[in-house]
């Protein structure tokens, strides 16, 4: 494994290695890794913004919808803090 590429099996490209989406399921039931505000489920003060949120990979670079995602993520965290309505 190369720094950075999540562990995935052998049998998918690099390609998809280096693009990693949808690996942290969204939700609100008992078996999502996340709620609905990003938080990491059983530790608190926790978030996690990036591109795995997401439902499947997009077909072309993550950049543009992990800084939407990490935007969203900031306006989150200042609602929380009472600094944004």
């Amino acid at each position: 494994m190369w720094p950075g590429f999540c562990s995935i099996s052998s049998a998918i490209t690099l390609k998809a290695l280096h693009y990693c989406a949808g690996t942290c399921r969204m939700g609100s039931d008992a078996d999502v890794v996340l709620d609905l505000r990003l938080h990491l489920n059983g530790i608190a003060a926790l978030r996690v913004a990036d591109a795995s949120i997401t439902q499947r990979a997009n077909s072309s670079n993550t950049n543009a919808p992990s800084i939407m995602i990490g935007e969203k993520a900031a306006d989150m965290i200042k609602q929380d803090q009472g600094l944004m309505q």
